[in-house]
């Protein structure tokens, strides 16, 4: 019911609507999408008309009302398409900072007193992998402009 708020729309653009909504997470099929439309119309939530070759479909008054009484719950379900927020992100780098931390720790602990010379070699090589990859993630992201 919620797509339909603001203008009717017929199945197809119902479905468009809801993937774009949910960022391409969330796509129902029209063995979902036309069953449910059929029981809400049964329920007086929505009312269709046949526009053109296709039938299109209107929220109701009664519908309005009861989508305003889920509203909370329809909140609830497209909060889960939502990208991180800040305060998440802000966490993931605070965990990223304690695993840098746990690495360095990890180096230097394993390569105390008299290291094998290759495998110092092959330390360095992995850790500067690391640092490439992610310089290369974060310059694609400011390019990105994400």
């Amino acid at each position: 019911m919620d797509a339909l708020q603001g203008s009717p729309k017929h199945g197809y653009e119902i479905i468009k609507s809801l993937e774009e909504r949910s960022g391409g997470q969330y796509a129902p099929s029209p063995g979902v999408v036309y069953p449910t439309l059929q029981f809400l119309a049964e329920a007086g939530l929505v009312r269709a008309e046949q526009d053109g070759d296709r039938r299109v479909f209107h929220l109701t008054d009664e519908g309005q009302r009861e989508l305003a009484a889920h509203a909370d719950e329809v909140t609830e379900f497209w909060s889960q398409f939502a990208p991180p927020t800040a305060a998440a992100a802000r966490a993931e780098i605070g965990f990223l900072e304690e695993e840098l931390e746990y690495l360095v720790r990890a180096v230097r602990g394993g390569l105390r007193g008299d290291p094998n010379a290759e495998l110092v070699r092959r330390v360095r090589q992995t850790v500067e992998n690391c640092r490439n990859e992610v310089r290369g993630l974060i310059a694609a992201s400011e390019e990105a402009g994400s």
